[in-house]
């Protein structure tokens, strides 16, 4: 049985990351895998079987192998390997990741905010960001079995945090 959840994190960029060079960061494919710290290797390959027509079109692939911890306090670990499309946009980028045992994420990466003279963004409902500023937003959609989820979700997160950090 397949579930499906989601997930936002919103990240204060600080004063000195300009909108620019944000989005160099987030487009440089190869610096943004390095920088998760679940991978120990990636290549460019070929899109993935169930990626549409448009995602083998406009993504650049990769093979990616993590180190994943499959039971709390890493004492069940291995190696998975992955095929991620990556696409950029004019304020981000996208991703999708097709993984073993059906986990199947896809990922929004933007800067958003603004900077002092700039019209502020309009407020979201439910959505916590800064009023000041500029922000890192990652909303990613998760489908996996029922039974990976919460370990797919402790993964992701964890990686994520460690990746933004990083980044910055």
């Amino acid at each position: 049985m397949s579930r499906r959840s989601f997930i936002t994190n919103i990240t204060p960029l600080p004063q000195h990351i300009t909108r620019d060079r944000a989005l160099a960061l987030l487009h440089d494919h190869q610096e943004m895998i390095q920088l998760n710290p679940l991978v120990v290797g990636f290549e460019r390959t070929k899109a993935h079987p169930n990626a549409t027509l448009e995602e083998e079109h406009n993504c650049i692939w990769y093979e990616i192998t993590d180190v994943v911890h499959y039971l709390p306090g890493g004492v069940a670990k291995g190696q998975i390997k992955y095929k991620a499309g990556f696409h950029n946009l004019p304020d981000g980028i996208q991703t999708h990741c097709f993984a073993p045992a059906g986990v199947d994420l896809k990922a929004r990466w933007r800067v958003g905010g603004n900077v002092f003279g700039q019209k502020p963004e309009p407020a979201e409902l439910g959505v916590n960001k800064p009023r000041e500023g500029l922000y890192l937003r990652e909303d990613v959609e998760i489908r996996c079995n029922v039974l990976l989820g919460g370990t797919v979700k402790g993964n992701l997160k964890k990686s994520h945090a460690v990746l933004v950090e990083r980044l910055l």
